[in-house]
Parts: structure tokens; C-alpha cells; sequence
């Protein structure tokens, strides 16, 4: 009886990854091939940190693989892409690989997100994971952030991709899998992150004019805290040169450092915090009260890589919430800060 041929016989496993690599770089989302049984038989292209988190306990990954399977089986009988709920409320594409009208395998591609973590669910899984939800929720706001219309653009790119490999397969050996097709499918993703870079390029050109305009103070800084970068009248408010400050930790110029914790914890919540009032002590010692507006920086691939924002000086208010500056170490204020969600895009 001859020997049944299967996706691995037809197309190599080093041509399947290089695609996915290239989908993956190309779009931020994580792909992985798996056979008609279900099974993984490529390394995933763009794991995220919360599905490597995830993958550390068999008995949900054999759930999840369970969840799969009739998804498999409808994409294999109707030969088109499916959209599921992959893990919580994460959402993945499936799309058949098929050669000659016969399915020989899937690409999976997905696990980003359209929002906002559920706190109620995220809570849930932390505590299946068992790990803190500080943690779980770093990981779950690392995940590519993408609209609907972007996630199915991505899912008929993916489509397409699969219709490659089956040209490819054809072709029969991995050297003709690298001519005509593999160039095509190469360039195509290619032209979709150069239009990313350029988009990128003009959207930094006008932040850049913003940056050294605006009369407030603006300024970026890391996960760790680092500035790195503070606009002329920020630094000057801080009674600082630009750059003194470029490399200082935030959190240092805090009278009460423990403020910056909760101000960090909040903003890897919700993503932007608006109108927190730390009480910063200056270059001179003199101390101020500042009011700022904040948000997350993210990377192509929808990491949290740092923090930007917008503070000025509101020492002069008479606020009921801003409690007198007494100069005696003993009696500096606690913070009084208000915070709720905005659109704004600023600080600390």
C-alpha cells in the first residue's frame, strides 16, 4: 500500500517557518502549522509571553487542544477560514492548507486583542495560572492591540499564504520552493512593513514638532523608569537641563516614591492614567505639585515598552485635594491624586 503524504512530505519544514516568520513580522501576530491531527509541527513564529505562560500547564493546553479540534474539522470540510475565541477572550484565524482539492494540514495565526483586559476574567485566569494578576496582565497587554477590520484583513493574508505553499508544493524540492512563489509571497509582506515604517516615520515627524513646541513639560521614559527624553520646557520646570534628566529614574524625583508604584501599576491596567498630582522635588530642592496625563508606549508587535505624557505645574492652584507643603521631612503630604481613564496621550 503506498505510503499516505503528508504536509511535511510536500512542502520542507524550514520553507513552512520562513513564511510564518515573514507573516509574523509582517503583521505582529503569531502563526504556527499544525497537521489533520492537530498536532504542532512548526516552531511558532512570534510567541507571546502569556501563550509560552500558558503552554507551562498541560491540562489547559490539552483543553485548549480539545477546543481546536472541531474548529479544525469544520475548516477542513468547508475549506474556508474560521474565526474563534482561542484562549479567554483572545480570537485566532484558521485557514486550510489544501493541494489538489485535498487538505493536508491548517495555519493557525492570532491571540491578539480588540481592547481593554476583562479584569473579572483576567483575575480568573491569573489565579489558574497561579501567578499574580500584575504579572498576567503585563503579559495580556503585551498582545498585538488590532481592530476587527485589521484582524480579518490579516486572516485573508494568511489565506493567501496558504494558497502559496500550495504552489509551492508542487514545485517539489526546497530549492524551486525559494524561486517565482516564494519571491511573490516575500514581497508582498515586505511592501506591508514598509508601509508600516513609513506610517511610523510620519506619525514620529509629528510628534517630534509637538515635542519641542508645546509650552507643557513632555516626556518619555521606559518600563524601568529611565527618562528617555524630556522636552526644553519640561526639563526647565524640573529646574533641570535636557540632558541631567535623559537616563535619571522618574521614580527619584518623586517626594514620595511610592506614588510612581501605584502610578505604574495603574497605567499597565487601563493604559492611560489622567490627572495624577505627584509631589516632585526639583533640581534646587524646592518641592512642586504636578498634574499629569499619561499613557502606555507600545511596540509594532503591541508590547508595552515604556511610558509618554504631559505634566505642568499646578502648584499655584488652590485645590481642596492638594494638602499645604510643610517643609519639615516629617510632614510631607501623602498623595492625593484622582484618576480616571482619557484619551489624552501624556506623562509621568
Amino acid at each position: 500500500m503506498a505510503k499516505i503524504a503528508t504536509l511535511t512530505d510536500l512542502v520542507s519544514l524550514r520553507t513552512l517557518e520562513k513564511i510564518q516568520d515573514n507573516f509574523s513580522e509582517a503583521t505582529g501576530i503569531g502563526c504556527v502549522t499544525r497537521n489533520l491531527k492537530g498536532e504542532v509541527i512548526t516552531k511558532i513564529s512570534h510567541a507571546s509571553h502569556l501563550w509560552q505562560e500558558v503552554m507551562k500547564h498541560p491540562e489547559i493546553e490539552n483543553e485548549l487542544n480539545q477546543e481546536l479540534l472541531p474548529i479544525l474539522d469544520k475548516c477542513m470540510k468547508t475549506g474556508q477560514t474560521q474565526i474563534f475565541k482561542r484562549y479567554m477572550d483572545l480570537p485566532a484565524f484558521v485557514v486550510p492548507i489544501g493541494i489538489d482539492g485535498k487538505t493536508y494540514g491548517f495555519l493557525i495565526g492570532g491571540l491578539v486583542r480588540f481592547g481593554n483586559p476583562n479584569m473579572e476574567l483576567c483575575s480568573q485566569e491569573a489565579r489558574r495560572l497561579k501567578i499574580d494578576l500584575d504579572s498576567f496582565l503585563t503579559m495580556y497587554l503585551e498582545l498585538s492591540f488590532v481592530t476587527n477590520e485589521r484582524f480579518e484583513a490579516c486572516a485573508k493574508l494568511l489565506k493567501i499564504v496558504a494558497s502559496a505553499l500550495s504552489n509551492l508544493s508542487k514545485e517539489g524540492t526546497e530549492a524551486k520552493a525559494k524561486l517565482e512563489d516564494m519571491e511573490t509571497l516575500n514581497g508582498m509582506l515586505e511592501k506591508e512593513i514598509e508601509q508600516a515604517s513609513v506610517e511610523l516615520k510620519l506619525t514620529e515627524d509629528r510628534y517630534r514638532n509637538l515635542f519641542f513646541t508645546v509650552q507643557d513639560g513632555v516626556y518619555i521614559t521606559d518600563m524601568a523608569g529611565r527618562v528617555k527624553d524630556i522636552n526644553p520646557n519640561g526639563a526647565k520646570m524640573l529646574g533641570y537641563e535636557r540632558g541631567e534628566l535623559i537616563g535619571k529614574f522618574m521614580r527619584d524625583l518623586y517626594v514620595n516614591p511610592q506614588d510612581r508604584d501605584e502610578f505604574v501599576k495603574m497605567i499597565l491596567k487601563q493604559e492611560r492614567v489622567y490627572n495624577f498630582n505627584p509631589y516632585v522635588r526639583l533640581k534646587n530642592g524646592q518641592t512642586k505639585f504636578f498634574e499629569t496625563n499619561s499613557s502606555v508606549i507600545k511596540d509594532q508587535q503591541g508590547r508595552i515598552i515604556g511610558i509618554q505624557g504631559i505634566f505642568r505645574d499646578i502648584s499655584g492652584r488652590n485645590h481642596q485635594n492638594l494638602n499645604t507643603i510643610n517643609n519639615s521631612a516629617s510632614n510631607v503630604p501623602q498623595s492625593t491624586n484622582q484618576h480616571s481613564p482619557s484619551n489624552d496621550q501624556s506623562s509621568s
